[in-house]
């Protein structure tokens, strides 16, 4: 995932010096993480075999994990485009991923890596959200549709493990998934050769608690014959 909105508050994060050396790795357990728990099911649908094709709302379920880690550095996330950025700590976080038939399988060498984004780079953002009732927007990043500008996260006010998925334009909006964690950032990257979105979610990163990290696909790049 190479883009997704870069916050103020990023820019302004304390550095985190990347070791020279092997010795900065970061042990950070990886759990598979099942469409069930990501708020979602399969659904049978023709030419996909048993138990059909994992879906969370309207978005197909690609590959989630519940990430976990004593690292104090490990924790505050607002950028995750591949690898996740600490706003706390300004350390970035990569790993190996072990590719399996179904997407990835296992997250391996977890470590202090360097900057996710090229030197200067700054991606667009947009320049109103829709207000959602019970929610504040988080994070957004280029949709790449036909009928939408942006998909984003909005997070529920109460302090509940609720983010919603919305795809919008200006005040036009349109909802994705409900998602039962409270997620700090999302990074999209349209397939090149269908009309589909990946979208990389990772969750706020609260100190002690697990931290879901997964990846959604949307079937974005068709115009809607009844948009609202």
């Amino acid at each position: 995932m190479l883009s997704v909105i870069v916050s103020f508050a990023a820019a302004l994060a304390p550095a985190c010096p990347v070791p020279a050396t092997p010795a900065d790795a970061v042990i950070i357990s990886a759990t598979k993480m099942t469409v069930e728990a990501a708020g979602g099911a399969y659904v049978a649908r023709n030419g996909w075999p048993a138990p059909g094709e994992a879906r969370v709302g309207s978005i197909r379920y690609q590959w989630g994990f519940t990430l976990r880690s004593d690292d104090p550095r490990f924790a505050d996330f607002d950028l995750s485009p591949g690898s996740i950025h600490s706003r706390s700590s300004g350390c970035w976080f990569g790993w190996d991923y072990r590719w399996g038939k179904n997407g990835v399988d296992a997250l391996t060498n977890g470590r202090i890596v360097g900057s996710g984004y090229r030197e200067g780079y700054v991606p667009d953002q947009p320049a109103s959200t829709p207000v959602i009732a019970g929610y504040h927007f988080v994070a957004a990043d280029k949709a790449f549709s036909p009928d939408y500008a942006w998909v984003g996260l909005w997070v529920a006010d109460d302090d509940a493990q609720r983010t919603q998925v919305i795809a919008f334009k200006d005040q036009r909006q349109k909802t994705l998934a409900t998602l039962p964690f409270r997620l700090g950032s999302l990074a999209t990257l349209p397939s090149p050769d269908t009309p589909a979105l990946g979208m990389t979610m990772i969750g706020e990163g609260r100190s002690g608690q697990p931290v879901p990290y997964l990846q959604l696909l949307w079937i974005s790049g068709i115009a809607e014959t009844n948009a609202p």
